[in-house]
Formats: structure tokens, sequence, C-alpha cells
């Protein structure tokens, strides 16, 4: 009675550790870690290992002034001032992205660019009322 108890708290450790880490997430194909999304921008594209590197130093340089806009727009800052930078900012790496990308690939990065648009549209549209 006592093995099957103990076998029982096992398997019970065992399944809660599994559900935290399938929770944390797996890092994604381009090098994200858990907890970020995955780059909606590359659905659909194969990167070599030089794309992957000037993709990456492409984001980390526009990642401070990303994250300064999110977190003035979390601290109640005006968020349609947020939103307008960040589309220009998003515009302004979404150029240099596709410059390091083939001509193949610059077709699905022209079509996922369109489908954020349209995503982001949709949502400010449904966004509620700024404070």
């Amino acid at each position: 009675m006592k093995a099957v108890r103990i076998l029982a708290l096992g398997f019970a450790i065992v399944v809660a550790g599994a559900a935290v880490a399938s929770a944390q997430g797996a890092p994604t194909q381009q090098g994200q870690g858990a907890g970020r999304r995955p780059n909606m921008q590359l659905n659909g594209i194969e990167l070599t290992d030089a794309q992957k590197v000037k993709f990456e130093e492409i984001q980390k340089k526009y990642q401070p002034e990303m994250q300064a806009i999110r977190e003035s727009m979390m601290n109640g800052g005006d968020r349609a001032d947020a939103m307008k930078k960040m589309t220009e900012l998003r515009d302004k790496s979404g150029a240099e992205l596709r410059a390091i990308l083939t001509t193949e690939q610059q077709a699905v990065f022209d079509k996922n660019m369109a489908e954020m648009k349209a995503q982001m549209e949709a949502r400010q549209r449904q966004a509620p009322p700024a404070r």
C-alpha cells in the first residue's frame, strides 16, 4: 500500500513538472526563448545562419526603444501616441529586416506584414477608449 502511494506521488510530481515546463513554452525556431511570442513577420520563412545573425542584430537594435514605448503605455501614457510610435518603429525595423531576405522570402514577409497590419487595425478598433 505504501509503495502505491509513493508511486502515485512520483507520478503526480512528473505530471506537475511537465505541466510547468509546457506552460513556460519552448524556444521557437528563430531562437526566441520562453515567454516570447513567435515573430509573425517570419512565419513560413526559413532563414540561413547568416540571416539569423543579422535578424538578431536588427531586433536588438530596436528592442530598447520598443520596450520604452511599451512601458510608457503600461504606465498610463497616451495609447494612441504609443501605437503611432510603435508602428513607425516597426516599419523602420521591418524595412531593415526585409533587406536581408531573398526575393522569395520578401514575398512571404510582405504577406505576413500585411496580415499583421490588418490584425493590429482590427484590435485597435476593438480597443477600449483611453482613460
